[in-house]
């Protein structure tokens, strides 16, 4: 295991500001956490030294090791409980519009977390899963809620009962009685967050050519209102897609 400090002008960052942060591979991305979670994180070998971090309030995304000295690598200290999966909450305003929640983003993967965020605070969710399609189906590339390091490159399959379900451009709403898709998307939810009361699905079609979908879950069911409200997020960032500003 790693020990890590975190520098000083990142504490003071968290300090004056929210302390939220959010974390990339380069090919997935979770978040918000706070810098005592991402240390966590890091220590436990959750987090990779090379990974890139953000605060909300940031444009750009910076090094972890420019942000944090890895102490040891041989940390032995006491055994915490702790998880990165104690996440923060997202700060994206519920009166935001739509087009506010992903304005900023610089590619479609940053606009994807944006948008997750956004869609995690006007859904009360407690998990999320943000999913790209590729030639063999669907991966996972944002994630929100517990232990949502496990579902960082989650893969779903062509014949996903709810990815086949996306690409007619359906929304598709768990509850109160699951069909296929619905199933499909508790499960996978499910495996974040134990049992979920609440799941739906909301695909991303620019043009009508699906290229991902989120997956909301919470321990209540969603309303129609929050709903609608989610599929205009999604909405926007179609919008954008189509307009070619990602």
């Amino acid at each position: 295991m790693h020990q890590v400090k975190m520098l000083a002008d990142v504490v003071d960052v968290a300090r004056r500001a929210a302390d939220r942060w959010y974390v990339t591979t380069g090919n997935t991305a979770v978040g918000p956490v706070n810098l005592d979670l991402l240390a966590r994180g890091v220590e436990a070998g959750k987090v990779p030294i090379e990974a890139f971090v953000r605060h909300e309030g940031w444009k750009v995304w910076r090094p972890l090791s420019e942000l944090a000295v890895i102490i040891s690598d041989d940390f032995a200290g006491t055994e915490s409980t702790d998880d990165i999966s104690e996440v923060g909450r997202p700060s994206t305003p519920n009166d935001f519009s739509p087009a506010d929640a992903i304005d900023g983003a610089g590619d479609r993967r940053e606009a994807l977390l944006l948008l997750m965020t956004a869609a995690v605070v006007r859904g009360g969710a407690d998990v999320a899963i943000v999913h790209e399609v590729d030639d063999d189906g669907a991966v996972a590339v944002c994630a929100h809620g517990p232990v949502m390091f496990d579902a960082l490159e989650l893969r779903v399959a062509r014949d996903d009962d709810a990815l086949l379900a996306a690409s007619t451009g359906a929304t598709v709403v768990a509850e109160p009685a699951p069909g296929p898709a619905g199933q499909a998307i508790l499960n996978r939810l499910g495996l974040l967050a134990g049992a979920l009361d609440g799941a739906l699905m909301i695909p991303i079609r620019p043009g009508g050519h699906l290229v991902g979908m989120i997956e909301l879950g919470r321990k209540a069911p969603f309303r129609s209102a929050e709903i609608v409200s989610l599929e205009a997020l999604v909405d926007a960032l179609v919008q954008k897609l189509e307009a070619g500003g990602l």
